[in-house]
């Protein structure tokens, strides 16, 4: 609604700027110059009647000086001027406001169907389908959404952000639907600002340093390995900071620490756990290369000495 007055404010602006001439009576101008020029040539004639007069060259000055006023006067038809300015001012009147409905016209001719009115009227209907995606997203596990319910669902958590940008459950919610899609900074930039917003929760320090392991640069890899120990120092027993932590241990060569931590994930664990085959996995992998890290370093000073 506040778009559409400023359109109608704006039109009529320039409908002002660009039809007010009409408006004006360019006729009274001319008659005003035209009366000006009248009375300058009537008291010249009327000056040289006296002087003529007075060097005796004339006779009758009294007569001559009202056939001077009488042709004054029947030289300002005063009646046919008001009528010509009357409908010279009905014209123009006409005119301008022939001028600003073609003016209207065109212009809502331009801006429907170029306008952005269809993407503010499709952005407002899908916001409010975010109540639907919050039911929508209890069924992802039997039910999961569609890719373009997924980019429906972020456009609208975007949206309801900028109004509430303090929700920290929103942003890392909006980090989960990034990583559905695939959009690695969308999810990186939504779970720092969830950790920002509420960094003592567990959830979203653990998607963030997550997102801060996978990255290639050592300083946020370095940031996220600090983030999860900082998880364990308060829940011992998180299997998902554990086994981040684990791989970490084992990309830094770190064989030792990453065997060590797999195996206190595998204690926590159920014996039919089916994650228990993997870990097992994990860690003889892990001896297998910490095994053949030493031989190499034995072998090494030996060839030293």
């Amino acid at each position: 609604m506040n778009f559409a007055l400023s359109i109608i404010a704006l039109t009529l602006v320039v409908a002002l700027i660009c039809f007010y001439p009409l408006l004006r009576s360019v006729k009274a101008k001319e008659d005003k110059k035209r009366d000006e020029l009248n009375k300058a040539l009537y008291f010249s004639r009327l000056k040289e009647i006296e002087q003529d007069n007075q060097q005796g060259l004339v006779e009758n000055v009294e007569q001559l000086k009202q056939e001077l006023q009488k042709t004054l006067l029947e030289d300002i038809p005063q009646q046919e001027t008001q009528t010509i300015d009357k409908n010279t001012k009905n014209y123009g009147k006409l005119w301008f406001v022939s001028g600003l409905l073609g003016l209207a016209i065109i212009a809502g001719g331009a801006y429907f169907p170029l306008g952005s009115w269809k993407a503010e009227d499709m952005m407002e209907k899908t916001l409010a389908k975010l109540p639907y995606f919050f039911e929508r997203i209890k069924e992802e596990d039997t039910n999961p959404m569609t890719d373009a319910e997924m980019q429906q669902f972020s456009t609208a958590l975007r949206l309801d952000l900028q109004k509430t940008p303090k929700d920290a459950k929103k942003w890392w919610l909006l980090g989960q639907v990034g990583m559905n899609l695939g959009n690695g900074k969308l999810a990186f930039d939504s779970y720092q600002q969830a950790n920002k917003l509420e960094p003592d929760n567990l959830d979203y320090k653990l998607s963030y340093a997550r997102m801060l392991m996978s990255s290639e640069d050592q300083t946020d890899k370095l940031k996220g390995n600090q983030l999860l120990r900082g998880i364990i120092r308060q829940d011992h027993s998180n299997p998902e900071a554990l086994s981040l932590l684990a791989f970490s241990y084992f990309e830094g060569e770190d064989y030792k620490m990453a065997a060590v931590t797999w195996a206190m994930m595998l204690r926590l664990l159920e014996p039919d756990d089916p994650r228990v085959p993997m870990l097992e996995k994990s860690i003889r992998a892990a001896r297998d290369a910490l095994a053949l890290q030493e031989e190499e370093k034995a072998k090494s000073v030996t060839s030293e000495k």
